[in-house]
């Protein structure tokens, strides 16, 4: 019957922060966790850059003027926004991590501060971050279905291929922070503790 128990902690072994936490946060996953969610998240970004350059040649023809993996589009914006919310949840969750590294049982006004920090750095990651990757790749990879599922979105209003000049981001630019966003969570989440 100990067997059971071994990986739970007994609660006066806890710290208040620890309880707290438990209680209270949103997303119920270790802070590691939710970094290596990043760094994962990031790194599918990182994907658009070649997904944009193995489009079909009738894909190429009847949509772009020059190689899409340089041609500034909507859809790699979104991406990027993503990446830059995934960014920012990188750098929220190891700021939390750090300080809890150095403080590991801080007051309760403190503990509730890093519970909300650690809150909206996971929001801010799994939504913004997880809608704009997911969303911009998938216009950019719905050219690998064929020309005629590029019409259908089109018929439905969606341009997939819009070309966005006032913004120059690229699906190569936006492959490129994926890379260096994901290894730089995934090496967070390997030097964090895991609270």
């Amino acid at each position: 019957m100990s067997g059971d128990t071994d990986p739970f902690v007994e609660p006066g072994e806890r710290t208040r922060y620890d309880l707290l936490r438990s209680k209270h946060v949103i997303v119920p996953l270790s802070v590691r966790t939710k970094l290596r969610a990043c760094g994962l998240l990031a790194l599918l970004a990182a994907l658009v850059g070649p997904i944009a350059a193995t489009l079909p040649t009738p894909v190429r023809e009847a949509y772009f003027a020059g190689n899409p993996a340089t041609t500034r589009l909507g859809a790699a914006v979104a991406v990027l926004v993503g990446v830059a919310g995934l960014t920012a949840a990188t750098v929220g969750l190891t700021a939390v991590a750090l300080y809890l590294d150095r403080h590991p049982d801080p007051p309760e006004e403190r503990a509730w501060n890093l519970i909300a920090a650690e809150d909206a750095a996971s929001g801010l990651g799994f939504v913004t971050g997880t809608l704009g990757v997911v969303s911009g790749g998938a216009l950019i990879a719905s050219g690998h279905w064929g020309t005629a599922a590029v019409r259908r979105l089109i018929g439905w209003g969606i341009e997939p291929y819009l070309v966005y000049e006032p913004v120059p981001v690229t699906p190569r630019l936006a492959a490129v922070a994926g890379l260096v966003v994901g290894l730089g969570a995934l090496a967070s989440s390997a030097y964090v503790d895991s609270p």
